[in-house]
């Protein structure tokens, strides 16, 4: 398992390596993330979704492949724009990820200050960060 970087962007073998680019591109942004966790549904506890994003307002959500369930990234669903989402798509084509969430922490204290949203493609393999947005 180690990320491989093919172009512009970075591929791995499994949902572990997107914990490693989570880590990462927080590292680049100069918020290291603190924790990480696997998106899983909580309906059916599948873990393969389709990722929208609303740029605009900082926030992402995933709907399940197998039950059509949508879970929202942290407070998301109080801030985005249903209708005007970003459907998310690997440049392979596919629109099939295991998605990770990745959290950095003021210094001391378990209050959030930035939020990584990650995808591995099912397909291909290439793992990314598809929207970070700073806490509100």
């Amino acid at each position: 398992m180690a990320l491989r970087k093919k172009g512009e962007h970075y591929y791995g073998d499994s949902q572990h390596d997107l914990t490693l680019e989570i880590k990462r591109f927080a590292e680049c942004n100069n918020y290291p993330a603190d924790e990480i966790s696997e998106v899983k549904c909580a309906n059916c506890k599948q873990q393969l979704f389709m990722l929208f994003s609303d740029t605009d307002e900082s926030g992402a959500l995933c709907k399940c492949k197998n039950c059509s369930e949508k879970i929202f990234i942290r407070d998301s669903q109080d801030f985005i724009n249903l209708e005007e989402l970003d459907n998310h798509e690997c440049v392979c084509g596919n629109t099939d990820f295991t998605v990770n969430v990745g959290l950095s922490f003021y210094q001391g204290v378990k209050d959030v200050r930035w939020v990584y949203t990650g995808g591995y493609c099912a397909k291909c393999g290439m793992v990314g960060i598809y929207i970070d947005w700073n806490e509100r």
